[in-house]
C-alpha cells in the first residue's frame, strides 16, 4: 500500500500452477500490490470483462488455452493494461512472439523475488507514462478544438495560457507580444500569475532573455541566472518562479512575441511535451497571424470608407468596425514593422 492506503497496483496472475500463485502473491503483496489470481484463460478474460488491471502476468504454456490468447485479448479490448508473459527455456520465441502482439515484457522461469519485482515495475512505468501521454492528447485535442473553435484573438491567447498550466502542471503560462520599435516584450494574455507580477511593467527584449531573439529556438532559464537573463529578477523570485521556458512566436522571419511557461520547482521539458509547447505557440502564431490579416482588411475598408458618400459611409461600414476591431485593434498596433 502507499500512503493513501491504495495499493501500488492491481495486478491479475494467470497460471495453471498454484505454487506460481503463492509465490507471486507473496513477493508482491509484500511491496504493496494488490494481487488477483486465475488458473484458466477463460476465468482470466472473464475477470477482465469486469474489473480493470493495470498489468496481467500471464504464462504461455497452459492446459485449456494458450497464454497468446490472453495478451492478444487484453492488447484488443485492454489498451489502459500491461502484460507481461512468464515463459520457460522452451518458449522463449513465444515470449518474443507474444511482445510482437503487445506484450510489454517476459519473465523467464524459474525467477528470483528481485526479477519479479524488476519486471513488474518496468511494466507499470510503461503502463502509467502509456496512460498519461493518452490523457495529454486527449487533453491537447479537447484545447486544440476551442482553440480553433474560437475567432476573438483575446479568447485564443487565453485557452493557449490555461491549457498549457493544466497540461503540464505548471505555475504559469503568458503570451508576450514583440515591439521592434521600443524592444519590449507587453503582456497579452496570461494566467497563474499574480496581479503584482503582471504590473511590473514592460519586459526589455534585449535584457529578458535576449537569446531568444539571437537563437529563434526555445530557452529555459533556471533561477541561478535570472540576473543575468531577466529584467525583473526579484520579481520572479518574489513570485516563487524557479524556471522560465520561453518559446518564440515567429511567422516566417520575424519574431511577433513568445509563449513563456512559469514553473514553480526546477523543471525540464522532455522532446514529447517540447512538441506540444510548439503546437501550442504555432496555435498562438495562427492567431496572432489572423490579427495582422483582421487589420490589413480593416484598412482597406477605411480606405474605401473615404470614396464612400457620407450618409452610407456613415451606415454600416464604420460601425461594423468599430465593433468588431476592439481588443484586436489594440493588440495589432504592438507590432511596429
Amino acid at each position: 500500500m502507499n500512503a493513501t492506503g491504495k495499493p501500488k497496483a492491481t495486478i491479475l496472475v494467470i497460471d495453471d500452477e498454484q505454487i506460481i500463485h503463492e509465490s507471486v502473491r507473496r513477493i508482491l503483496e509484500e511491496e504493496g500490490y494488490m494481487i488477483e489470481s486465475a488458473m484458466r484463460v477463460d476465468q482470466a478474460l472473464d475477470r477482465l470483462s469486469k474489473q480493470s488491471y493495470d498489468i496481467v502476468l500471464t504464462d504461455l504454456m497452459m492446459p485449456d488455452r494458450n497464454g497468446m490468447e490472453a495478451v492478444d485479448a487484453v492488447a484488443r479490448d485492454h489498451p489502459n493494461t500491461g502484460v507481461v508473459v512468464f515463459t520457460g527455456f522452451a518458449t522463449v520465441d513465444s515470449a518474443v512472439e507474444s511482445m510482437k502482439l503487445g506484450a510489454l515484457d517476459y519473465l523467464p522461469k524459474p525467477f528470483t523475488p528481485d526479477e519479479l519485482l524488476e519486471v513488474t515495475a518496468r511494466a507499470l512505468e510503461k503502463v502509467r507514462k502509456k496512460r498519461h501521454d493518452k490523457e495529454i492528447e486527449r487533453l491537447y485535442s479537447d484545447a486544440e478544438k476551442a482553440i480553433k473553435s474560437s475567432l476573438d484573438l483575446q479568447e485564443v491567447l487565453r485557452l493557449i495560457c490555461t491549457s498549457v498550466v493544466g497540461l503540464f502542471k505548471v505555475k504559469g503560462a503568458s503570451v508576450l507580444i514583440h515591439k521592434k520599435k521600443d524592444q519590449t516584450l507587453e503582456m497579452a494574455s496570461h494566467y497563474g500569475l499574480s496581479d503584482e507580477y503582471v504590473r511590473k511593467g514592460a519586459l526589455n527584449s534585449q535584457k529578458s532573455v535576449s537569446e531568444i531573439f539571437q537563437s529563434e529556438e526555445p530557452v529555459l532559464i533556471e533561477e541561478a541566472d535570472f540576473d543575468s537573463s531577466l529584467h525583473y529578477p526579484e520579481n520572479a523570485r518574489g513570485e516563487g518562479i524557479v524556471s522560465i521556458l520561453s518559446i518564440p512566436l515567429k511567422l516566417d522571419e520575424t519574431i511577433l512575441g513568445v509563449l513563456r511557461i512559469y514553473s514553480a520547482e526546477k523543471r525540464t521539458f522532455d522532446e514529447e511535451e517540447m512538441g506540444l509547447l510548439m503546437k501550442f505557440a504555432d496555435q498562438g502564431v495562427r492567431a496572432l497571424e489572423n490579427a495582422i490579416a483582421y487589420e490589413s482588411v480593416r484598412k482597406d475598408i477605411d480606405g474605401l470608407k473615404k470614396n464612400i458618400p457620407v450618409p452610407v459611409a456613415g451606415r454600416s461600414p464604420e460601425l461594423r468596425v468599430k465593433n468588431e476591431v476592439g481588443w484586436v485593434n489594440e493588440i495589432f498596433h504592438k507590432f511596429e514593422k
